[in-house]
């Protein structure tokens, strides 16, 4: 998978700040939920597709490390 013109640090950041604040399970399936609803409307919308990717890789890599 290509990264866009976000860095790792980025993504690692909004990774681990749940576990950091020791999130609830809830707080992090809806974390995770808000994400996926960003990337299917930055999808529909007349975005940059590096827009549109970058929240379909935080996804992704949210859903590697919380589940689904």
């Amino acid at each position: 998978m290509q990264t866009s013109n976000y860095n790792d640090s980025m993504y690692e950041d909004l990774i681990t700040i749940p576990k950091q604040e020791h999130w609830s399970g809830a707080r992090i399936h809806q974390f995770i939920t808000d994400v996926q609803k960003q990337a299917e409307l930055t999808s529909q919308l007349n975005l940059p597709m590096e827009v549109s990717q970058h929240y379909r890789d935080l996804l992704s890599r949210l859903i590697k490390a919380y589940g689904h």
